[in-house]
């Protein structure tokens, strides 16, 4: 399960290349290096005859798929997250490996007018 991430919200014109590049980095890359090294083994696994029965699970964010407000750094890592899971699925699948992702949100009187 791949859930790193860390938020540095800002609107756009107020973010900074920092801000941006540490929400990239953990999320893509804290995605990116534990797919690559479980997909490796389950590779070699497959090729070696033996059964693979491999998940993966990413974590990405309903900020990824509709956008939020403050939040182009996030939405932006999160879209990338699910796009990667997508690629990832169609790559693994022939090793005996799924990847899907959640898009958890807490959705509550609380939060319903921050969209």
């Amino acid at each position: 399960i791949n859930n790193a991430g860390i938020l540095r919200d800002r609107m756009l014109t107020n973010m900074t290349e920092a801000e941006w590049d540490a929400v990239i980095q953990v999320h893509l890359k804290g995605t990116f290096a534990p797919s690559r090294h479980a997909a490796a083994y389950w590779r070699e696994q497959s090729k070696a005859g033996n059964e693979v029965d491999g998940r993966i699970i990413n974590t990405s964010s309903p900020s990824g798929i509709y956008g939020n407000v403050g939040q182009t750094n996030y939405g932006a890592a999160k879209a990338g997250i699910a796009s990667f899971t997508i690629i990832a699925a169609k790559e693994l699948g022939r090793y005996g490996v799924t990847v899907n992702a959640i898009a958890p949100a807490a959705l509550t009187r609380m939060t319903e007018n921050l969209g």
